[in-house]
């Protein structure tokens, strides 16, 4: 009996879909056991010292610009708000993230992390009954989300639970450092263009402390440090990480199955190859073309 496969349209279609796939397949693993070894060898770096690459550095929470939290009503510089039932994992999550800064002594840097992951604790709870009210805001924020309405209509109990990073608390974060500073203006002044050749006015600009832990600073202008230093999930690893405490390497290490990519990426592209190879001999042989 001869079981010879022949092949399809769709089974060459997908053969040509399986090729182009293991490359990002092997890439993801090939990542995935980077960063294990990265994470493995990982020790804090002070931020005054100012190091680059991949470190884990803490300071503290200074905001550009103020994000309240919806529960505690205090800036910060995002939250984590979960919607809770009667089950233990939370039927909707809703989450606000910004840029913001980490201080430590006279050393800054700018963490851009509104995609990476952050692992907060809980900073505020609320119980709202059924038949009780619900702020504006808060409807606001869950105007798109269904299951709270089917819990009211339901007449259960809701539980909202606050996750946020709050403005003068202690990050710890994990990710790419870089130095970053594209251009510098002078600090103590700078001269303002009146329309003439032969006059200015020069205003003297200085950093100033706002409300709520922001710092001020003149538009288009860095802030006055010797380095501008950045923190994001650039470099070939792709991570970064925000937390409120000291993060274990071992907790942070991506999944062992990630790494299977090393393996199954190289295998998919082989076989569908092989495949297409396959079919390639079966149309010549029909004189196809």
């Amino acid at each position: 009996m001869d079981f010879t496969l022949e092949p399809s349209v769709m089974g060459v279609a997908f053969a040509a879909f399986a090729v182009a796939a293991g490359a990002p397949v092997f890439g993801d693993g090939l990542r995935a056991f980077r960063l294990r070894r990265h994470l493995a060898a990982l020790k804090e770096a002070a931020l005054a010292d100012a190091p680059t690459g991949f470190v884990y550095t803490r300071g503290r929470v200074v905001l550009d610009a103020p994000l309240f939290a919806p529960l505690s009503n205090r800036p910060c510089a995002g939250f984590r708000l979960e919607l809770r039932g009667a089950g233990a994992r939370p039927a909707a999550v809703i989450e606000r993230r910004q840029p913001f800064r980490i201080v430590s002594g006279a050393t800054s840097a700018r963490v851009v992390a509104t995609d990476g992951a952050w692992r907060l604790t809980e900073t505020g709870r609320r119980t709202i009954a059924p038949g009780d009210a619900i702020s504006e805001h808060l409807t606001a924020l869950f105007e798109d989300c269904a299951e709270l309405f089917w819990m009211r209509r339901q007449s259960q109990p809701v539980v909202l639970v606050e996750r946020a990073l709050m403005a003068g608390d202690e990050a710890h974060v994990v990710g790419q450092m870089r130095v970053a500073r594209p251009y510098e203006m002078p600090v103590e002044s700078e001269a303002l263009r009146t329309g003439t050749d032969d006059a200015a006015i020069v205003e003297t600009h200085t950093r100033s402390g706002g409300p709520f832990g922001i710092e001020r600073r003149q538009p288009g202008r860095p802030f006055a440090s010797e380095t501008d230093l950045w923190m994001d999930r650039g470099g070939h690893l792709d991570f970064v990480l925000v937390s409120d405490a000291e993060p274990a390497a071992a907790a942070l290490a991506p999944p062992p199955w990630r790494m299977a990519g090393l393996v199954l990426g190289p295998a998919l592209s082989l076989g569908a190859l092989t495949f297409l190879a396959h079919a390639a001999d079966v149309l010549r042989a029909h004189a196809r073309f």
